[in-house]
């Protein structure tokens, strides 16, 4: 059954799927990958605006072109889970000859050290936030919450194509592939936690920069 599970996901990664698999010393694991059923929750719709509006504010200080690149990139290299704007007009820098954005003056000192790793991650940054784009804006909130992979921990959620998602006693979970699933459903627990853990260091880097000033 777990075969047929990881085919079906694997062609079927973001249709409407429910499927219930039986896990070793857990009982019954209910598994989903049902577009509609995340809501993004815990997200007030209002501030969500009220902070996209922020952001849209922010980016209008760049060029048309900046605005462009800025976008895509969509987040800040040094502190992932911040997107350009929430801290005011992004800031351009050019690394490795490649331009680069962060989030605010504190983040200059760090990406230029970062050279070409730098460079490397707003390169992955880009690519994942335009597979991410091609999900409803509440899935895309969702995996942009938790950001990485539950089991690649190390992997942006999209640079490696569309996340898999499952539903795991009826929370969902992101993944970078197919081939992280097996072990996300043999230990559920873990796999819940990690995605807790995930979200909260979001959270907490997103809303507080400690010394990023």
């Amino acid at each position: 059954m777990k075969d047929d599970l990881k085919m079906m996901i694997t062609r079927f990664p973001l249709m409407a799927l429910s499927l219930t698999v039986f896990v070793s010393g857990f009982g019954t694991t209910s598994v989903s990958a049902d577009e509609g059923h995340v809501h993004a929750a815990g997200h007030d719709h209002d501030a969500m605006q009220k902070a996209e509006k922020k952001i849209a504010e922010a980016m209008s200080s760049l060029s048309p072109e900046d605005q462009k690149q800025a976008a895509a990139q969509r987040f800040c290299p040094m502190m992932e889970y911040s997107r350009l704007g929430s801290m005011g007009t992004p800031i351009k820098l050019t690394i490795e000859g490649k331009p680069v954005f962060v989030c605010c003056k504190g983040c200059i000192d760090d990406a230029n050290a970062g050279g070409a790793e730098t460079v490397k991650t707003t390169e992955k940054l880009t690519d994942a936030s335009a597979e991410l784009a091609k999900l409803s804006p509440a899935e895309r909130a969702a995996a942009e919450a938790q950001k990485y992979c539950a089991i690649n921990t190390k992997g942006f959620l999209g640079s490696m194509g569309a996340p898999i998602k499952l539903e795991i006693d009826g929370k969902p979970v992101y993944l970078c592939c197919s081939g992280c699933t097996k072990r996300a459903i043999a230990n559920p627990a873990a796999t819940l936690a990690q995605v807790e853990e995930l979200k909260h260091a979001g959270m907490k880097e997103g809303h507080d920069h400690g010394d990023h000033k």
